[in-house]
């Protein structure tokens, strides 16, 4: 198997190889050309001229001809071997004309010899169009060329790209690992944050013992009688497992080595070789079990297991954030078998966990309703209706199971490992964090709508994975049962010994002391554990209350004497466990009548995320174009250090296309149009800061853009002009370059939004008053269906509740309210744009010889399995494109080094910088 610094070698051997062979057929497809033009300009007629095009552009695009004004014709002999020995220099559908246009013509002009209806005029249009179709066969060799030569360029500089090791992956928000290719900057940045991650992960701590630890989950877990049972339980649960674990003899097999293996790559820890290899091994069945074979002797005596002496490899990578993370390089059978054991606990401490969470232990939201209160809406409304069954507070409970509770944690085992910054996930963890954000704003309204105030916080903690002390950990796990057996490796595994290979081979080993390894599922497991604690506690303070926690990310909102318990629950967990908030994350916000009450005990500072600040005034989200500036100046610093056009695009799309996106959050219905309209406006922005001075024609209406800054500096290194927007934006399998546009996506959730917030709110109220009016009418047509009858101390029956009584504990019992709140944390569908005639008719170019349809792509011949972006940007950009290229392919599929692209859009190659 070739190493990965031999893989760019060997890319850009085939492609050379491609290369040479396009470059032949080039030549024999100019010098046919030639000879058909020729021809046609020697033919004595109009009709001779086009049936001469004709006959060349049927050949060299390799349709049969059919035999229609040919005499003396042998019937028996296939038309299309007469031209057998000719060597194929375009593929059949190639231009801008199908073959049912060149057999029609053929008939036209044969009609044309009898009939004085075909004029001159008719002919020369099939003139024009053949002369046309010719260019356009002659476009999409010269494309070809073109194209091969950017991925030249591309394998150029991959060489020098994977020899430096300071070039580092992007940011969680930016893109998937294909996304790499940033330069590396930051020098003092770095520094400066590994002196602090040493001084966290070489130094013990003091703050914490294991008595003032189990003192405080004793009051937590102990404190009822239904707790204590809850307890007992998940530690049964949890000590039955570890036992069984231990013990079972036979831990992995193949295709259990498989899911292994999977959940592995998803994680960023492994080196470009190493990844190579796994992959290399999942493919061979006979190397799989060898490697499983090993992996059971180490499970099976882990009692003994260690890193080993000479300590593990570890390295900063950068983040698009500015943050360096530190990353661990452990033997590649040391990876899989931490991966198994963290998976494995992963799975089973969500499991025990989530018996707890839907236990009686586990407090829930309710209104304080009176007891006469839910007699008299049982009497007037009867047994059919809601009576406290559905409403926003089960919705809560049942969003929050679903979404935030445990997020970091796989449900099972071939799921494998989640990551708290993967945005591919199944469960997509970039869409819970938006949805976090949405469900806030949501709240914030109704809140507002029903008890006129909103207050919320936002914290995490201070560097929590470097600095989790290891007591911590061990003492926790250890309380929820967790067999002394497991507690020993997994000390083991905590206090690695370390060495960061920027220090060279002399680098010294030190033994880690506080803290969890990156991108490790034991690590998240851990961190899990000792979280729940503090989510339960908060539950049990706050009278049910819900933490809203991704990771050690956490958010709190409701009443503000509710936030302030919440707050001191907090804080208090955070002190027995030896945490501390990071300060530049902790805020609160005060909505409503609750701006103007002052705390002593709530956190002061903003509530941020991404470039988002929450705005107390406006009730919403707002871009912080500060923060927007500052990252400007990195994606301009970024982009110049990209030596080709692949990755210039690469980065580009990392960094505009989506981290800037992203980080300015999904679109939902609670956020309005008045957030899309905020974001676009900002991208715009960007882009003209960004392309104002690269552009050399200020008069020039949208001269300051990313395209047009492409087309100068494709004409200035190839050569090539007047390039149409499409080429930039449309696929690579279409000879495109694949730039993605984040306004399209905006734009198209605008116009699924019809109804502003507020509006949303009031139809709810609007419904509410009108079931009322048809609970009234039916009560005083049918009387109650209960069998209990209320009446007033005359003996009188009781007349049908008021309007006030009926809208009271809406958080319980209004549908209408519930149906509000489903629709403001909704994110609006993509609207598509529609199909014209002019584009279904291009589409159709898509599809092969004998009308195979091409693969299903992004803009493929089918209309039905294209993405609104993609039928979007496939309908925007098509004029242009059918006018330059004759088609939707700028060059056909078989023209392009495609394999190639897709290995280094694939790989996790890190480009030079």
């Amino acid at each position: 198997m070739a190493s990965i610094g031999a893989l760019p070698q060997t890319l850009k051997s085939i492609t050379e190889t491609k290369i040479t062979e396009l470059s032949k057929q080039r030549v024999l497809f100019n010098k046919r050309k030639a000879d058909i033009i020729a021809a046609a300009n020697a033919a004595p007629d109009l009709r001779d001229r086009a049936r001469i095009l004709l006959d060349g552009l049927s050949r060299l695009k390799g349709y049969p001809q059919d035999a229609l004004d040919k005499d003396d014709l042998d019937l028996d002999v296939d038309s299309s071997d007469e031209d057998s020995n000719e060597v194929e220099v375009t593929s059949p559908g190639m231009g801008q004309m199908y073959q049912a246009d060149h057999t029609n013509i053929r008939r036209f002009l044969l009609q044309g010899r009898y009939d004085p209806s075909i004029s001159d005029s008719a002919v020369k249009d099939w003139i024009t169009r053949l002369e046309n179709d010719l260019r356009f066969l002659e476009l999409k060799h010269e494309h070809a060329s073109f194209y091969s030569k950017l991925v030249t360029e591309w394998l150029s500089h991959l060489n020098d790209a994977n020899k430096d090791p300071a070039i580092e992956q992007t940011d969680d928000a930016a893109s998937t690992k294909s996304d790499a290719g940033f330069e590396h900057v930051g020098r003092k940045e770095m520094h400066e944050q590994r002196a602090q991650w040493e001084s966290l992960a070489f130094t013990g701590t003091t703050q914490v013992n294991e008595e003032s630890i189990n003192a405080y989950l004793d009051g937590l877990f102990q404190k009822t009688k239904l707790s204590r049972q809850a307890l007992k339980e998940l530690r049964e649960s949890v000590h039955r497992f570890g036992t069984h674990l231990a013990t079972k003899g036979e831990w992995l097999d193949v295709d259990e080595l498989q899911w292994v293996a999977s959940a592995l790559m998803k994680t960023d820890l492994l080196s470009n070789e190493k990844a190579a290899i796994l992959k290399e091994f999942m493919r061979n069945k006979e190397v799989l079990q060898e490697v499983a074979d090993v992996l059971n002797m180490r499970l099976a005596s882990l009692d003994s297991w260690s890193w080993g002496g000479d300590g593990i490899p570890i390295e900063m990578r950068r983040q698009l954030n500015g943050k360096y993370r530190v990353f661990m390089d452990e033997d590649l059978l040391d990876s899989l078998l931490l991966q198994y054991l963290g998976t494995t606990w992963a799975v089973q401490l969500r499991t025990v966990f989530r018996d707890f969470f839907y236990s009686r232990a586990w407090d829930s939201v309710e209104e304080d309703i009176p007891k006469e209160d839910l007699e008299r809406r049982k009497y007037f409304l009867g047994k059919g209706t809601n009576l406290g069954t559905a409403g926003i507070n089960q919705l809560r409970k049942r969003l929050y199971g679903e979404k935030y509770f445990l997020s970091q944690l796989p449900e099972s085992r071939p799921e494998g490992a989640r990551s708290y910054d993967d945005d591919a996930q199944v469960k997509n963890a970039l869409d819970t964090k938006h949805s976090l954000l949405h469900l806030l704003i949501t709240e914030s309204l109704i809140q507002k709508d029903q008890h006129g105030e909103f207050t919320a916080i936002r914290s995490d903690y201070q560097w929590f994975g470097p600095s989790l002390p290891h007591a911590t950990v061990l003492t926790t796990l250890k309380y929820f049962g967790i067999p002394e057996m497991w507690l020993n490796f997994f000390k083991v595994f905590l206090e690695a010994p370390l060495r960061f290979v920027q220090d060279g081979p002399t680098a010294s080993t030190q033994i880690r002391k506080r803290g969890v390894p990156m991108s490790h599922t034991l690590s998240d497991v851990f961190g899990e554990a000792v979280l729940f604690c503090m989510d339960y506690a908060v539950n049990q303070h706050a009278k049910g209350g819900i933490l809203y926690r991704l990771h050690d990310d956490f958010w709190f909102w409701g009443a503000g004497a509710t936030c302030e318990t919440a707050w001191e629950a907090m804080t208090e967990y955070a002190n027995v466990m030896g945490l501390q908030f990071n300060e530049e994350k902790t805020g609160t916000v005060r909505m409503g009548t609750a701006r103007d009450k002052q705390s002593s005990v709530l956190p002061s500072g903003d509530i941020r995320w991404g470039f988002l600040v929450l705005d107390a005034g406006q009730g919403r989200f707002v871009i912080d174009q500060a923060q927007v500036d500052q990252h400007i100046e990195e994606l301009d610093r970024q982009l110049s250090s990209c030596k080709s056009v692949f990755t210039w695009v690469q980065a580009w799309n990392g960094y505009f296309g989506r981290f800037f996106a992203n980080n300015f959050a999904r679109p939902a219905m609670c956020f309005g149009r008045d957030h899309i309209d905020m974001a676009v406006s900002t991208l715009s922005r960007i882009e003209q800061v960004l392309f104002s001075k690269a552009s050399n024609k200020a008069s020039e209406k949208n001269g300051a853009s990313v395209t047009n800054y492409l087309r100068s500096v494709i004409a200035k290194r190839f050569g090539i002009r007047d390039l149409p927007e499409g080429f930039f934006y449309y696929p690579v399998e279409l000879g495109g370059l694949g730039l993605l546009n984040p306004y399209i996506r905006l734009l198209a959730m605008r116009e699924n939004i019809k109804q502003t917030p507020q509006r949303l709110l009031q139809k709810a109220a609007i419904d509410d008053e009108y079931a009322y009016q048809v609970a009234k009418e039916r009560f005083e047509r049918e009387g109650s269906d209960c069998p209990k009858t209320l009446k007033n101390k005359k003996g009188e029956h009781l007349p049908f509740m008021s309007l006030d009584e009926y809208m009271r504990y809406p958080e319980t019992y209004s549908l209408n309210l519930e149906y509000a709140y489903k629709n403001l944390i909704e994110v609006p569908e993509e609207k598509s744009v529609s199909a014209t005639a002019g584009f279904t008719k291009s589409q159709n170019g898509l599809k092969g010889p004998k009308g195979k349809a091409s693969k299903p792509g992004s803009i493929s011949a089918t209309w039905s399995k294209m993405t609104p972006y993609w039928r979007w940007a496939a309908e925007l950009y098509h004029d242009e494109m059918v006018r330059t290229y004759g088609s939707l392919a700028a060059v056909n599929r078989e023209f392009l080094p495609l394999g190639v692209v897709k290995t280094l859009k694939e790989g996790r190659f890190r480009w030079q910088g």
